[in-house]
């Protein structure tokens, strides 16, 4: 189980340096990729190459369809627009949207909770 929550992450940048992330699930991470049929090969790719949002406290990396390298161009159709929600190193959740940037982008800036008058 302790493996399954962990998660590698080896990102090329320009120069061709390989750099290594570790990120770890949350228990809602974990039962929301299973269900939603993302393994961490796909929650790899989108911490590594995915556009990175930052809002309300939260990091959303949004693996749009034209952020996947080349390599990975027989698994684009499942791969595109997959969003991994996390903060700091941990994955909190992650998900698959029509049109992510649209949903993220209408976000107020800072999660902010009302409180109502007795």
């Amino acid at each position: 189980m302790e493996n399954l929550k962990k998660i590698n992450v080896y990102a090329k940048d320009k120069s061709g340096m390989v750099h290594e992330f570790e990120y770890e699930h949350s228990n809602h991470s974990l039962e929301r990729a299973s269900q939603r049929g993302i393994n961490n090969d796909r929650l790899s790719v989108a911490l590594a190459y995915g556009e990175l949002i930052q809002k309300q406290g939260l990091e959303f990396h949004i693996l749009g369809e034209n952020r996947i390298p080349d390599e990975f161009e027989k698994e684009k159709e499942k791969l595109k627009n997959t969003v991994v929600v996390t903060r700091r190193d941990c994955v909190i959740t992650c998900y698959c949207a029509k049109d992510p940037y649209k949903h993220i982008k209408k976000k107020s800036k800072t999660y902010f909770t009302q409180r109502l008058a007795a």
